[in-house]
């Protein structure tokens, strides 16, 4: 329910009455920084093709543009999303795999899946 890296097999203490996994991302290396981020106030996006179309992004459309880079044969390709950072400042982008972070203060920061160690796909 994190980044995707494997954290070993799922016991008893991972699952819930229901039967649903428990966020375990602060076992992951990868993932525990942006647990923290969360803990601190901060709202978070795990940016991915999917994710686009999920509601938690609505409130993102209005700020983020989508964000293109020529592909092997030069055809423009959706890589992620460019947010507006604001009068004067350069968009924060965001490419697939990477996680947004919105902070209380209303600043917006990246941190780059290769930066975590993460597989991007």
């Amino acid at each position: 329910n994190g980044c995707g890296q494997k954290l070993g097999d799922a016991d008893d203490r991972d699952v819930d009455k229901r039967g649903n996994l428990t966020d375990v991302r602060a076992e992951c290396p990868a993932c525990l920084p942006v647990v923290e981020l969360e803990r601190a106030g901060c709202k978070t996006w795990h940016l991915n093709p999917r994710s686009l179309t999920e509601n938690s992004f609505a409130r993102l459309r209005k700020q983020a543009k989508a964000y293109t880079e020529p592909d092997a044969q030069g055809r423009l390709t959706l890589r992620g999303i460019a947010l507006d950072a604001g009068p004067g400042a350069e968009p924060v982008v965001a490419r697939f795999g990477d996680w947004i972070i919105r902070h209380p203060d209303g600043r917006w920061s990246v941190r780059k899946a290769e930066a975590a160690g993460e597989v991007t796909r």
